[in-house]
Protein backbone atom coordinates (compact mmCIF):
# COMPACT_ATOMS: atom_id res chain seq x y z
CA UNK A 1 0.00 0.00 0.00
CA UNK A 2 1.21 3.17 -0.84
CA UNK A 3 1.94 5.96 1.74
CA UNK A 4 1.57 9.68 2.40
CA UNK A 5 2.92 11.87 4.49
CA UNK A 6 1.83 15.70 4.78
CA UNK A 7 4.07 17.30 7.55
CA UNK A 8 5.35 21.20 8.25
CA UNK A 9 2.05 22.39 8.54
CA UNK A 10 1.51 25.69 10.13
CA UNK A 11 -0.92 24.18 12.07
CA UNK A 12 -3.15 21.10 12.34
CA UNK A 13 -6.16 21.35 13.60
CA UNK A 14 -7.40 17.55 14.63
CA UNK A 15 -10.89 18.90 15.30
CA UNK A 16 -11.06 16.08 17.72
CA UNK A 17 -12.48 15.60 20.58
CA UNK A 18 -10.00 17.36 22.76
CA UNK A 19 -9.89 20.10 19.86
CA UNK A 20 -6.14 19.83 19.59
CA UNK A 21 -4.29 22.14 17.23
CA UNK A 22 -0.52 21.24 16.64
CA UNK A 23 1.89 23.65 15.16
CA UNK A 24 3.95 21.62 13.13
CA UNK A 25 1.64 18.50 12.64
CA UNK A 26 2.11 16.25 10.22
CA UNK A 27 -0.34 13.60 9.09
CA UNK A 28 0.96 9.78 8.46
CA UNK A 29 -1.57 7.50 5.82
CA UNK A 30 -1.45 4.83 4.45
CA UNK A 31 -3.73 3.23 1.73
CA UNK A 32 -5.80 6.21 1.72
CA UNK A 33 -6.32 5.64 5.91
CA UNK A 34 -4.71 8.12 8.07
CA UNK A 35 -2.52 6.14 10.80
CA UNK A 36 -1.04 9.30 12.66
CA UNK A 37 -1.41 12.63 13.54
CA UNK A 38 1.24 14.75 15.32
CA UNK A 39 4.02 17.05 15.25
CA UNK A 40 6.04 16.56 11.98
CA UNK A 41 8.95 15.44 14.44
CA UNK A 42 7.18 12.25 16.01
CA UNK A 43 6.03 10.59 12.90
CA UNK A 44 8.05 9.09 10.11
CA UNK A 45 10.03 11.35 7.98
CA UNK A 46 9.77 9.47 4.99
CA UNK A 47 6.82 8.37 2.62
CA UNK A 48 5.92 7.24 -1.24
CA UNK A 49 4.74 10.66 -1.33
CA UNK A 50 5.84 13.94 0.97
CA UNK A 51 3.54 16.95 1.09
CA UNK A 52 5.16 19.98 2.43
CA UNK A 53 2.19 22.25 3.92
CA UNK A 54 4.48 24.58 5.28
CA UNK A 55 2.24 27.85 5.40
CA UNK A 56 -0.74 25.88 5.32
CA UNK A 57 -3.75 24.65 8.05
CA UNK A 58 -4.18 21.11 7.75
CA UNK A 59 -7.47 19.68 8.53
CA UNK A 60 -7.03 15.78 8.18
CA UNK A 61 -10.03 13.30 7.78
CA UNK A 62 -12.03 16.26 6.42
CA UNK A 63 -13.87 15.83 3.33
CA UNK A 64 -15.68 18.60 1.62
CA UNK A 65 -17.32 17.36 -1.57
CA UNK A 66 -19.40 20.76 -2.04
CA UNK A 67 -18.24 24.16 -0.43
CA UNK A 68 -17.91 27.90 -1.29
CA UNK A 69 -14.67 29.05 -0.21
CA UNK A 70 -16.41 32.35 1.54
CA UNK A 71 -18.20 30.27 4.55
CA UNK A 72 -14.95 28.69 5.76
CA UNK A 73 -14.82 31.54 8.10
CA UNK A 74 -18.47 31.31 9.14
CA UNK A 75 -17.65 27.61 10.43
CA UNK A 76 -17.38 29.23 13.65
CA UNK A 77 -20.32 31.26 14.06
CA UNK A 78 -21.48 30.02 17.10
CA UNK A 79 -25.38 30.13 16.98
CA UNK A 80 -24.77 28.17 13.52
CA UNK A 81 -23.13 25.73 14.41
CA UNK A 82 -25.08 22.02 14.77
CA UNK A 83 -28.12 24.07 12.72
CA UNK A 84 -29.74 21.85 10.14
CA UNK A 85 -29.08 23.37 6.69
CA UNK A 86 -31.94 26.05 6.63
CA UNK A 87 -31.48 27.20 10.19
CA UNK A 88 -27.97 27.44 9.31
CA UNK A 89 -28.49 29.49 6.08
CA UNK A 90 -30.79 31.79 8.00
CA UNK A 91 -28.41 32.32 10.55
CA UNK A 92 -25.43 33.37 8.68
CA UNK A 93 -27.68 35.35 5.71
Amino acid sequence: MSTLLIRRATLLATLDAQRREIADGAVFARGGVIEAVGPTAELPQTADEVVDARDQVVLPGLVNTHHHMYQTLTRVIRPAQDCELFEWLRTLY
